[in-house]
């Protein structure tokens, strides 16, 4: 089984506020990418991050389209409706110059403008601290379906579906053997907890799993992503929305190695070999 390396993104995000410059920069906003809506709410989530780090101005670039949905544009008014993102910023001002974070650490000095990037990770992965800061503001906004549970539960995100059988996503496949090894670690804390796998597939992709865990398939994804967030104890998949749901967590939460680096208070898993 493959390892995984952090990922270097590259500065992106990473904005040169010294001297003069900041008088040029308005503020930022998040836009651009079109992946998964895991990954486009992590995306601003790490531009509001930078917003409250820096004190630049957030404005808020509604999700355009989100794949794996039948109609991308009206999938991605549902991300934006469940996570509220935007609530309380206001919305890109018209006849403000718009620019990238490459032209403005180049020398910008036209009129304020406001950089728009797809994400500002290379920012927040040098202070993923401060995203527990921002988790009850998160969780505030949130407008995801109820999910309660009767007895105390770890739940289990194992990512399938796209990835199986491409190897462009090889690295983002975590095996079953993996996934037991992480689930005996994690009862090893947790002894009394049920044990909950939320992922695609039939309960026979998962042996030998079926004998100590229950199952949730194919849920729709606000459901899932609800029932990762409330859980008792969350085992994290190589995953943006894992890595969103552990973000907006209260629970305890376990982390595979993954491109994105861990919070602090998270228990790091061991690599797969």
């Amino acid at each position: 089984m493959f390892g995984f390396k952090r990922r270097k993104f590259n500065n992106r995000g990473v904005l040169d506020l010294s001297g003069s410059k900041r008088g040029s920069l308005l503020g930022i906003t998040c836009a651009g990418k079109h992946d998964g809506g895991g990954a486009q709410v992590h995306a601003v989530m790490s531009a509001l991050l930078f917003s409250r780090a820096t004190k630049v101005p957030y404005f808020h670039s509604p999700f355009r389209s989100v794949p794996h949905g039948d109609q991308p544009e009206a999938f991605a008014n549902r991300w934006e409706a469940a996570f509220n993102l935007g609530l309380g910023s206001p919305g890109l001002p018209e006849g403000v110059p718009v620019i990238t974070g490459e032209t403005f650490n180049n020398g910008y000095r036209g009129a304020p403008a406001i950089v728009a990037e797809p994400h500002f990770h290379g920012f927040a992965e040098g202070k993923l601290d401060l995203y527990a800061t921002l988790a009850d503001e998160f969780r505030a906004r949130l407008a995801l379906p109820r999910r309660t549970f009767a007895t105390a539960t770890i739940a289990v995100h194992v990512r399938r579906g796209d990835i199986v059988g491409d190897p462009a996503y090889a690295m983002r496949l975590t095996g079953n053997d993996i996934v037991l090894r992480n689930i005996q670690r994690v009862q090893r804390d947790h002894p009394r907890h049920r044990v909950v796998i939320f992922s695609e597939g039939v309960e026979a992709d998962f042996q030998p799993l079926a004998g100590i865990c229950e199952f949730e398939l194919y849920s729709d994804v606000f459901a899932t992503i609800s029932g990762l967030i409330e859980a008792d104890c969350l085992i994290m998949a190589k995953s943006s929305l894992s890595y969103v749901a552990g973000l907006l967590s209260r629970g305890s939460v376990y982390y595979e190695p993954f491109w994105h680096g861990p919070l602090p208070s998270w228990r790091v898993l061991p690599k797969a070999r």
